[in-house]
């Protein structure tokens, strides 16, 4: 791991800083590699150690068995050490039959542990018996002659370093230098091959490091100094490729093909002057590729295969980065499509030789790291070509759907796992092509579809990669969708592509989740929530896609009436397809009312002066309210069967069945109100009687004993008389009061008269609706009534009606008596304080003829303190702002009342019967 981490700090310093930034860059890089390596794999001492200790335990306890000894003594015979991994025999567990019998059990004979099971508890995960390559390739360099080994990757390093200094700072002829170098790294290859068998380690080292020196010092005599021409520095480098890979090969040594290999790469690197011609640089790069192709022809070694290509993309991207112009696309475009095959060879290849041992014989870097990295620079470089990527992208599918066709009829059985990877490779930069050929609409429409026919196949041959691939590509679709969203839109509404690549995003979620809806046994729970989450993709595009195509379509004013047929449209779409199995589509359907609500406030705050029914809306509301009863008529009867369960009785209908009478009230009441108000050309009043009539009419309808024969309410009669019905009672009653201290009462055109113009009557049948209510909650058995203190709504209730008397008095003094429908203006007034006394007076006294005569004590009690109200303002208002014969009238009057009171009313018995 710190030898990669090397090379890549060393390119990346190297790249940014020079000599200098490839120094820093190579010591961080090695340092990071080797605590990312000690970090997660921990030490092979650790390891032998605890196979050691493994082992100790596993002799003792056969010691133990062979001389009978009981297990106690074995035991605390043994060492802390030995103890920390006990045997199977000592673990807790339920006593054996003899134990609990008191009978000594004979000792059972432990298994010996095997090293492969040991290794695992000892020390985390085992990293021996499967190590990966850079793993091994720690081992090989810190095991053995360590110092060999790190001395010739030093001594590589600085004679690069040595031959630029020379060039800078000496006067030798670098001829002669550089046939001293190449003389030391020839002694270094003889050196090395004639120890190969006395010292395999140190001989492999010693050629490693003559064979990139080698490399690095023809480089140099062509690249720094000229003194070689470049047919004699290719044949001279294709001669230390094949030379290097031929020794590796010889001698099964990976770390010699690796060393040589690296040398070759950073060759360049080290001794680049930052000029030079970019084909001798990628024709260089060939050469070594091609030994790393002649080598992967013997011998499966995953290390070098790897290095090679992140060497060969790596320092590619890093010179397109800083130098590549439009004009080098003919002397790029070869060795970009050379490198790209070769790497597809060496991971074919790879997996031929790797296949037989049944074990990682595809190597996902090359597989899957070649056609991304190599197809993101054919974009660069034929970005200046119209639908030149479109045409790379479908000749990559072509090249590995003929690869995937033509491993599948040779090696079906054999690579099956690389003929997928090849197929979905292909299929992958066909769906690619459409969007660099097309917009983006149709890019995400082909997308969309082609994501949900992958997600069907994965569904139905119960595998998880297609249905995977299924929904990223359906992600992929709205966000190409997204990215070309600023085009223009047709002008034929519908048919067009926005809209219909909206459509087809959200029947492509839609469908993908009925398909994994019919067929829930054959995936799992992770599954299924990816379901849940891939139909709310689906139902947010459908709606995106509606409200878009209304806005670009429709008036301005008739949007919202236009929106609310859609939505509600859709609900009922859901509804029927709730009823036909489909579990999900249950959720939609209840949207309606919500959706209406929404409806009707936007319409409020955009068009305050318009109506409900006003265009469109004469045709959206009815319509929207009718499927809001066919909805709830169908919930009442579907039953459908979750997977492993029933569904139990539908807890949402009430509250749907009292939200769809809230909103006929809202929306009834606000037309007719607007109706009314035409009608009499904006005089206020009928406007205001108007707003209390829609809910009368639904409240009444609700206690109404003949409405609950019929459906609804013949089934939630509950729903509508007490969730459905307390919102509609609370606003008549607090409307009530507001009608009473805001409106004088003015009927024009036509006269006052008291209680028989619009504001009285009205009030009126708010009183008796709202008293006709009570009561049926009372007959029916509404349990959250009966929670309910009797006195209370009839308290609230008789509140009202006394609001409603005052006013009424108020009303009629104003327009008979001439006196300002203004609160300042009837306090000043003596003939409204005159009035005001003896009318309260006039009301206790009926308040307690009646609480006498019934029984009701706690009537009486609230008569008697009105009446108390009305001598605390005898005294305090009449008697300092009354004069003349109004106050003479208030207080004669109240006087003679009271005595009438007395007589006629005496405070019924404490324990008189209460009726509700």
């Amino acid at each position: 791991m710190w030898f990669l981490g090397l090379l890549i700090g060393l390119v990346l310093g190297g790249a940014v800083r020079g000599g200098e930034g490839a120094l820093v860059g190579a010591a961080l890089g090695a340092a990071a590699g080797l605590i990312v390596s000690l970090l997660k794999r921990g030490t092979v001492s650790s390891d032998l150690e605890a196979r050691l200790r493994a082992l100790e335990t596993a002799v003792q306890e056969l010691r133990r068995q062979l001389a009978g000894a009981p297990a106690d003594m074995a035991v605390a015979a043994s060492s802390p050490e030995t103890t920390a991994a006990p045997p199977a025999s000592t673990r807790e567990g339920p006593p054996p039959p003899e134990a609990a019998r008191g009978e000594p059990a004979p000792p059972e004979p432990a298994p010996f542990p095997a090293p492969a099971a040991v290794a695992p508890a000892a020390a985390g995960a085992s990293t021996v018996e499967t190590p990966n390559s850079f793993h091994r390739f720690w081992r090989w360099l810190t095991g053995g002659n360590a110092l060999v080994r790190v001395g010739v990757v030093v001594l590589f390093f600085g004679v690069a370093f040595l031959l630029k200094y020379a060039y800078e700072h000496t006067h030798v002829p670098i001829e002669v230098r550089l046939a001293a170098v190449a003389l030391g790294a020839s002694g270094m290859l003889a050196i090395g091959w004639r120890l190969r068998v006395r010292n395999p380690v140190y001989a492999l080292a010693m050629q490693g490091g003559g064979v990139g020196v080698l490399y690095l010092t023809v480089f140099g005599a062509f690249r720094l100094f000229g003194l070689l021409p470049g047919e004699a520095a290719f044949v001279l480098l294709i001669a230390i490729a094949a030379l290097s890979a031929l020794l590796a090969v010889l001698q099964n040594a990976q770390s010699l093909a690796v060393l040589g290999v690296s040398g070759g790469f950073l060759a360049p690197v080290l001794a680049s002057t930052g000029g030079g011609s970019h084909v001798m640089l990628f024709g260089y790069y060939a050469v070594l590729n091609i030994g790393i192709l002649g080598i992967a022809l013997y011998k499966a070694w995953r290390l070098l295969n790897v290095l090679g290509f992140a060497f060969t993309f790596g320092i590619g991207a890093l010179w397109g980065a800083r130098f590549y112009r439009d004009d080098l696309f003919a002397s790029t475009e070869p060795f970009l499509a050379l490198f790209f095959l070769m790497y597809v060879a060496i991971a074919v290849i790879f997996a031929l030789r790797q296949a037989p041992r049944l074990r990682h014989y595809v190597d996902a870097t090359l597989v899957f790291g070649t056609p991304l990295i190599g197809f993101g620079m054919q974009a660069r470089l034929v970005n200046p070509f119209e639908y030149a990527a479109a045409w790379s992208a479908l000749a990559l599918s072509g090249l590995y759907l003929g690869l995937a066709g033509a491993l599948y009829r040779r090696h079906r059985e054999t690579l099956r796992m690389l003929v997928e990877a090849f197929t979905a490779l292909g299929v992958i930069f066909v769906t690619l092509a459409v969007p660099l050929a097309l917009d983006g609409r149709w890019t995400s429409a082909a997308w969309a579809l082609e994501g949900a026919a992958a997600y069907w196949v994965g569904v139905r041959q119960a595998r998880r990669a297609p249905r995977v691939f299924g929904l990223l590509l359906q992600f992929a679709a709205g966000v190409a969708f997204l990215g070309d969203i600023r085009s223009s839109v047709s002008e034929t509404p519908v048919f067009n592509s926005f809209y219909l690549g909206t459509v087809f995003i959200a029947l492509a979620g839609l469908f993908s989740n009925r398909t994994i809806e019919r067929h829930a046994q054959r995936v799992d729970y992770t599954a299924m929530q990816a379901a849940i989450a891939v139909f709310a993709w689906g139902l947010a595009w459908w709606v995106f896609g509606g409200l878009h195509e209304i806005h670009v379509h429709v008036p301005r004013p008739e949007r919202n009436s236009a929106a609310l047929l859609f939505l509600a449209g859709t609900c009922a779409a859901f509804s029927l397809a709730f009823g036909r199995g489909w579990w999900i589509a249950r959720f939609p359907s209840l949207a309606l009312p919500p959706v209406m609500a929404l409806m009707l406030a936007a319409r409020y705050i955009e068009w305050p002066h318009l109506h409900p029914l006003a265009g469109y809306g004469l045709a959206a509301w009815p319509a929207a309210f009718a499927l809001h009863l066919l909805i709830l008529r169908r919930d009442d009867t579907v039953r459908i069967e979750q997977p492993g369960r029933e569904v139990p009785e539908l807890r949402y209908l009430p509250v749907a069945h009292a939200a769809g009478i809230w909103l006929l009230a809202v929306a009834g009441a606000w037309e007719t109100a607007w109706q009314i108000d035409r009608a009499v050309e904006g005089q206020r009043v009928w406007l205001l009687a108007g707003w209390a009539l829609a809910p009368v009419a639904l409240l009444g309808a609700a206690a109404s004993r003949v409405a609950r024969r019929f459906w609804p309410m013949l089934r939630h009669a509950h729903a509508y008389l007490w969730p459905g019905a307390v919102p509609l009672a609370a606003f008549l009653w607090l409307w009530s009061l507001y009608a009473n201290w805001s409106s004088d009462g003015d009927p024009a055109p036509l006269p006052y008269l008291p209680l028989l113009n619009p504001l009285d009557i009205a009030q009126l049948l708010v009183f008796g609706v709202l008293a006709a209510w009570w009561r049926s909650t009372a007959q029916d058995g509404i349990e959250n009534a009966k929670r309910i203190p009797p006195a209370w709504p009839w308290s609230l209730l008789g509140a009202a009606v006394f609001v409603w008397l005052n006013g009424v008095l108020l009303r009629t003094l104003h327009h008979w008596g001439g006196v300002p429908y203004d609160f300042e203006a009837i306090l000043r007034s003596d003939l409204a304080q005159t009035a005001l006394s003896i009318f309260w007076t006039l009301l206790a006294l009926a308040a307690m003829l009646f609480a006498t005569r019934r029984g009701r004590r706690w009537l009486w009690i609230v008569g008697a303190a009105l009446m108390a109200v009305v001598v605390v303002k005898l005294f305090v208002v009449d008697l300092a702002k009354v004069g003349g014969v109004e106050r003479i009238v208030s207080f004669i009057a109240v006087g003679v009342l009271m005595l009438v009171i007395g007589y006629v009313a005496p405070v019924p018995p404490r324990h008189g019967t209460e009726e509700r």
